[in-house]
């Protein structure tokens, strides 16, 4: 598998526009402020989950 660099400031370029682009939904109503909370957390609020079943969600997502 051919790894990717990405640098800081492209990851923190593209965090500036998803906020802009989440503000602006925000703003014309597409979204309320929880269903966009929903949207950008990790764990969904309404899941129902075990620490075994994160733990291995963690290490398949970024390594051991």
């Amino acid at each position: 598998m051919k790894v990717k660099t990405v640098s800081f400031e492209k990851m923190q370029r593209d965090k500036r526009r998803a906020r802009l682009r989440d503000e602006r939904r925000l703003a014309r109503g597409e979204v309320t402020p929880e269903q966009l909370e929903e949207e950008n957390s990790l764990v969904l609020m309404n899941a129902k989950i075990t620490i075994p079943d994160f733990c291995q969600t963690l290490e398949r997502y970024y390594g051991k």
